[in-house]
């Protein structure tokens, strides 16, 4: 892949959204809008590069949610993962799905006929090729996280890519039923991260199909869908179970951390958001009912990518 694929310009100054809770603190790093085309399709990105960084930084991916695009999942996201990445030296990308849409797991989705001849894994493949000529990234640290129909990339990403990424978080997504599922699975643990809320509207806790919006198909339950990457990095036995501290009285939702761990083994963790939305969990961004005030989601997920060794 050329390293001139993609062209990079200056972004403008994103406007902080009415919706914000507080303005987060100031970032220290460049934004650029980058756009390039993908089999005859022009794709585009934002990317966020911490001052000085250092050759052999790791990469982040952050997949926006369906409706959404780059600079809206950098703003639901409290522009934290820019603020983690001036004090930890990675590289923050906000791709722009075709048509503010990903192509996941879903078999549904996938054969409806605007989103058949998009490659989406490509698009991603085509991002790290760059950032590994252009700002020498570490191949080796590339992470993949997004919301919702983001979150779903970020499981096909998992499981027919699993040697390119070295972990992934999803949060407000389950993976497809077997009737519905569209992947190719490579059958290679991944350390994973799930982040779910019980009283999500749209992606349900206990799985079947969604009660918002157009059906995409059937999904698993947050249990299956631990349960899988559970069997899939070979753990066993029960999880290591933590309730976070309660931040605030009048929150009405609590928040449960199960992890599941073995010596050699790619870690599962699980966050429950008891009474929590389809939401991102975050200081700075309100998105609705069911944001809890006990988990900042961004951290939480830079914390658990940190900890992953470097693949070998």
């Amino acid at each position: 892949m050329k390293s001139s694929l993609f062209a990079a310009t200056a972004a403008l100054a994103l406007l902080w959204p009415a919706f914000a809770i507080a303005a987060p603190p100031e970032t220290t790093g460049s934004l650029s809008v980058n756009t390039g085309m993908i089999d005859g399709k022009p794709r585009s990105f934002v990317l966020y590069i911490p001052r000085d960084l250092r050759p052999g930084a790791p990469l982040l991916f952050m997949f926006h949610g369906g409706g959404g695009d780059g600079p809206m999942a950098r703003e639901g996201t409290g522009h934290e993962f820019d603020l983690l990445a001036d004090r930890n030296g990675f590289i923050v990308a906000y791709p722009d799905g075709i048509d503010r849409s990903w192509t996941g797991c879903r078999q549904v989705q996938n054969r409806l006929a605007d989103r058949r001849a998009i490659d989406d894994v490509k698009f991603v493949e085509a991002i790290i090729a760059q950032e590994v000529a252009r700002h020498r990234i570490d191949p080796k640290r590339v992470f993949a996280t997004g919301h919702s129909m983001g979150a779903a990339l970020s499981y096909r990403l998992a499981l027919e890519r699993p040697h390119a990424f070295a972990a992934i978080a999803a949060i407000s997504s389950n993976l497809p039923a077997p009737d519905n599922m569209d992947c190719q699975p490579a059958n290679v643990g991944i350390p994973v991260m799930i982040i779910n809320g019980t009283a999500d509207p749209v992606s349900l806790y206990n799985g079947g199909t969604g009660a918002r919006g157009t059906s995409q198909g059937r999904i698993l339950s947050t249990d299956a869908t631990v349960q899988y990457f559970v069997a899939l990095n070979g753990l066993s036995g029960p999880p290591a179970v933590e309730r976070l501290a309660h931040q605030k009285a009048s929150d009405p939702t609590w928040v449960e951390r199960l992890t599941w761990s073995a010596p050699e083994k790619p870690p599962v963790v699980l966050y429950t958001v008891h009474g929590g939305g389809h939401v991102v969990p975050q200081r700075y961004f309100q998105f609705g009912e069911g944001q809890t005030q006990d988990l900042d989601a961004p951290i939480a997920i830079w914390d658990f990518f940190a900890k992953i060794p470097s693949k070998p």
